[in-house]
């Protein structure tokens, strides 16, 4: 049987006037392409033009599943959302304390926008109104307001909670793109520069130094920090609500 040619759309002109077969373009396989890119290259070569090139397609293309650069990174801020809730679907709120429910949730985030921190510093300040955000976000008001929190109340702790997870690590994504040389030129600064500040001008800050040189870039341990203080926080609302009158 004589084999079929490939239909025009799966072929393109390659070099010297041969055709050679181009992937199909997908929604799926732009926001793939995304990712590799921004998490190899930095999230200013994420072009519509880089992308074409990625993909073996006219950056033309591109534009018929997303308008615009904005909208790609609102595609890629769901597949963030969705990450980090895949990493915690297997915890049921229901057989943990909500605390610690809320602690996985704020970590899971932290952990997945952290593996692609060029991706972070796009994504982290958007919203992309999605089904897994809203689920998301639908499911952690649940919690907080079982835990005893008026529900008003739970969804302006559900913002604080989301806010500062997502500034820090936004923070920390920028830290880690930085070139080497200004990471240690940072370094220094707490190292030598604070260090070297007068003690009788700067008394309790120079008692300090040791420790805020050893926190200078140790994100991780500053971020479970403040997340415990702001828990801590949460727990002392439930608590006056739980002995205020019924």
């Amino acid at each position: 049987m004589k084999a079929r040619p490939a239909p025009p759309e799966a072929v393109a002109p390659g070099p010297g006037g041969t055709r050679r077969r181009r992937a199909a373009l997908t929604r799926e396989a732009i926001i793939e392409a995304a990712l590799n890119i921004g998490s190899t290259e930095g999230g200013s070569a994420l072009t519509f033009s880089r992308l074409g090139k990625e993909l073996g397609a006219d950056p033309t293309a591109v534009y018929r599943h997303f308008r615009d650069k904005d909208e790609l990174v609102l595609a890629l801020t769901d597949r963030m959302v969705e990450e980090s809730v895949r990493r915690i679907q297997d915890t049921d709120p229901e057989t943990v304390d909500w605390r610690a429910w809320l602690r996985l949730v704020a970590l899971s985030v932290r952990t997945v926008y952290l593996e692609r921190p060029a991706i972070a510093v796009l994504a982290a300040t958007r919203t992309a109104a999605t089904p897994a955000e809203t689920t998301s976000v639908e499911r952690i008001i649940t919690v907080l307001h079982k835990a005893g929190l008026p529900v008003i109340a739970a969804a302006e702790v559900y913002r604080g909670l989301l806010d500062m997870t997502l500034s820090m690590t936004q923070c920390t994504a920028a830290w880690n793109l930085l070139p080497t040389e200004v990471q240690e030129q940072d370094t220094r600064a707490w190292a030598v520069t604070y260090a070297m500040l007068p003690e009788e001008e700067f008394p309790l800050l120079r008692q300090s130094v040791p420790r805020l040189a050893e926190l200078n870039r140790d994100d991780g341990a500053v971020f479970e920090s403040v997340l415990d203080i702001f828990l801590d926080g949460v727990q002392a609302r439930i608590e006056q609500g739980a002995a205020g009158p019924r």
